[in-house]
């Protein structure tokens, strides 16, 4: 059967559902026709009307139009966009009800997938709901009918553009930057030939990376030139993958950002990864390092380290801090960060850590403590070697909660290690996407 005569049998017309779940994206859950729906903008305890926008062979997939019977949970959205905009999805849910929706997402991952609780909770980790968003890729489209480009977050059909001018999670220098890129784009000769548009927002400076799909005339140039000076940016073009960013023009003063709380300064490119949200971050990095009780003469393993975001603060406790990262961009920047803050005592390495590094250099060194901030799909592969070194302490700073859930099975019952504590961190907030860190000790 095709897509289309698929698509043709959903109602059209609104239908109306009780709300029994949250799913772990934030979606309500509910059943017609003896199959699961998962409704957008819908929390349990609710009944509303929705229409159906996706429907497969298990489940079907739609979005509440009007609530009939409301949660008392329920918070009328900040965002004006936010019915159509999927940058956020939990909106309409009471912050610490978000909150409460993360905390049971990481412990009932926790029961499912290794069947261990922490012996002891940590308090959620929180910081402000508003304009905390330092970087962001934002979707662009010229759409014809409009006479107008789109710069914005996807909508939540997936397949659109929201029509939106200004942002409540960005922070609001990149949030201001949102209707006059759509005026620049607008103007462009080739603005039916950018798909996207890379914020970042660093301490003095912030930059942009627009991806093009056809080169720039040289009237479409100097617009951006005359942009990125009226706006005080750094601008990039992409015209293909990664490796084709280039700057506009020469700059001299580079991207950076501060953790103030260990007075270290970090310059990063305008494509690195970087933690999303400032100040979380910072709070991040002090829980991390309160729960390995770093010692002067402690010798630390960082896997997955990136720029350094934790090493650096890490070797101003300890004697010695190691870095693996399997990205060469960022171990360039994460050296160059340790020459810059003056620091000596920390060493890093390219490597590939879902291979085995038993009989590499780098591993062959008496590691009292471990912290690892693996990507979504987890640490598996390197968890053996964790468990051959010395280390007493093990910090797992997560991005997803069943990858962590499942290596943590491996760790406590394949291991021999304990699951000390664990505790969510709302780095994105308004959205589903949960943050968490665990402590792993060992006799």
């Amino acid at each position: 059967m095709s897509k289309k005569s698929r698509r043709q049998k959903l109602p059209q017309e609104p239908i109306e559902l009780t709300i029994g779940d949250l799913s772990h994206d934030g979606r309500g859950v509910a059943k017609w026709n003896e199959k699961v729906v998962f409704v957008q903008n819908a929390l349990p305890g609710e009944t509303v009307m929705a229409k159906l926008n996706r429907k497969t062979r298990h489940f079907n997939e739609a979005l509440a139009v009007e609530v009939l019977t409301a949660s008392p949970d329920r918070v009328e959205p900040k965002c004006e966009f936010y019915d159509v905009c999927n940058g956020c999805s939990m909106m309409h849910l009471q912050e610490q009800k978000q909150i409460d929706f993360k905390f049971n997402t990481l412990k009932s991952n926790f029961h499912k997938m290794s069947h261990v609780e922490p012996k002891q909770w940590i308090p959620p980790l929180t910081d402000s709901h508003w304009h905390y968003r330092r970087r962001a890729r934002l979707s662009v489209k010229w759409v014809a009918a409009k006479e107008k480009v789109l710069v914005g977050f996807r909508e939540k059909n997936g397949r659109f553009v929201a029509d939106m001018n200004h942002c409540h999670v960005l922070e609001q220098p990149l949030a201001k930057l949102i209707q006059p890129l759509s005026e620049l784009f607008a103007s462009m000769t080739i603005k039916a030939f950018i798909p996207q548009v890379e914020c970042s927002m660093g301490e003095q400076v912030s930059s942009i990376i627009i991806r093009h799909m056809k080169p720039l005339s040289a009237d479409d140039r100097q617009k951006v030139l005359d942009f990125s000076h009226q706006h005080q940016l750094q601008v990039y073009l992409q015209s293909k993958g990664p490796k084709t960013v280039q700057a506009i023009e020469d700059y001299t003063d580079p991207l950076n950002f501060r953790i103030d709380g260990y007075n270290l300064n970090y310059e990063f490119l305008p494509n690195d990864f970087i933690q999303v949200n400032r100040n979380m971050n910072e709070k991040m990095i002090a829980q991390a390092l309160y729960a390995m009780e770093l010692k002067a003469d402690d010798v630390v393993l960082d896997l997955f380290c990136g720029l350094g975001n934790f090493t650096l603060p890490m070797s101003q406790q300890a004697a010695k801090v190691v870095g693996v990262e399997g990205d060469q961009q960022l171990v360039e920047r994460a050296r160059h960060n340790a020459s810059l803050n003056q620091l000596s005592n920390v060493q890093f390495h390219v490597a590939d850590l879902t291979h085995d590094h038993s009989k590499s250099e780098w591993f062959n060194v008496p590691y009292t403590k471990v912290l690892i901030d693996p990507p979504r799909s987890g640490a598996w592969e390197i968890l053996p070697l964790i468990a051959q070194t010395a280390a007493k302490t093990l910090v797992y700073v997560s991005c997803h909660p069943a990858s962590l859930a499942r290596d943590t099975d491996r760790l406590v019952n394949e291991l021999g290690f304990t699951l000390e504590k664990a505790g969510v961190m709302d780095m994105f907030p308004h959205t589903s996407h949960v943050e968490s860190m665990a402590i792993f000790t060992r006799n």
